[in-house]
């Protein structure tokens, strides 16, 4: 589900409203800005070349270890052979993987992080502070699910536009509107209000999925991206690190590391806490997963990332 201009990729509609250098010396340590709740990883999308796209959607030991992939909305079924994207649902984070030619158009190596709020408050909190941040940059909107009908609110975004439309790295922050749960799980109309991601995900631990979470995501980026990424994420409530592997940035639960480069952006890697061991490296194409932990694995896409 990426940002604003692209709501539609969702399944949703749009409502009205090379080298790599990164610092050294000292780790520098700074605590968030102001008392704000930090964002959680909502998910992440990218943008695979055929090779890889075919070998994530196909390889048996991928899915023993973080289960089947689906094609996504309204039932989560197995993706069909010429599906242009696939999904791997993790028990309160998931994976959104295009194919190179997909329904939007958008470039092999773009990348999308959807930060993520399991509750309005903190969301509008976010959406405030973006609001003074990025001035008219700021945009808002709702999405969805409109196979159903009458439609099914989905979702609430917000975005700032120098952040989130760029050619190569989009960054939005999302939570989850209260009937989207009851629609599909088909709870009563005055039930309790339920947007916590974990809640939207939790059928599919039975499914045969639901095995991970996205614990890291390491992302190069040019400079001027960077600081104003930086600048902004911070401002949501991240705590910063400066180290020699780029900028921690550390959220509820998750964190995003920022190599700044002069060379070519895009996603390095993706950290995933598993259910059980991964027992050798796997290769996906041009990608490859390497073990991490006795649960835990790093899905590589580029040059390695130092701890």
């Amino acid at each position: 589900m990426p940002p604003f201009k692209g709501l539609l990729r969702g399944f949703a509609a749009l409502v009205a409203l090379g080298a790599t250098s990164c610092s050294t010396g000292m780790q520098q340590v700074h605590p968030p800005i102001g008392a704000m709740r930090s964002p959680a990883l909502n998910h992440l999308y990218v943008v695979l070349d055929k090779e890889t796209f075919a070998a994530i959607r196909d390889n048996r030991e991928l899915a023993i270890l973080l289960g089947r992939t689906d094609g996504g909305l309204p039932d989560y079924a197995p993706p069909k052979p010429d599906a242009d994207r696939v999904f791997l649902r993790g028990r309160s984070t998931y994976l959104e993987l295009f194919a190179p030619t997909n329904r939007f158009n958008e470039p092999v190596g773009k990348v999308g992080v959807a930060l993520g709020h399991d509750e309005p408050v903190p969301f509008e909190a976010l959406a405030k502070t973006w609001q003074g941040t990025c001035g008219t940059q700021m945009r808002r909107s709702r999405a969805e699910w409109t196979q159903a009908q009458p439609p099914v609110p989905w979702y609430d975004a917000v975005q700032c536009d120098d952040t989130a439309e760029g050619p190569n790295v989009a960054v939005w922050a999302m939570v989850y509107r209260p009937e989207f749960y009851r629609w599909q799980s088909q709870a009563a109309p005055n039930s309790p209000p339920r947007t916590a991601r974990a809640d939207v995900l939790e059928a599919r631990l039975t499914a045969g999925q639901g095995r991970f979470d996205v614990t890291r995501v390491a992302i190069d980026v040019e400079p001027l991206l960077h600081a104003k990424l930086v600048a902004q994420l911070e401002k949501t409530g991240f705590s910063r690190e400066d180290t020699a592997a780029g900028t921690r940035l550390l959220g509820q639960g998750w964190e995003l590391l920022l190599r700044e480069t002069n060379g070519a952006p895009g996603l390095v890697s993706i950290d995933l806490a598993t259910d059980r061991p991964l027992r050798g490296e796997v290769s996906l194409g041009t990608a490859r997963m390497v073990p991490r932990s006795a649960a835990g694995a790093r899905l590589y896409f580029r040059t390695p990332v130092a701890d």
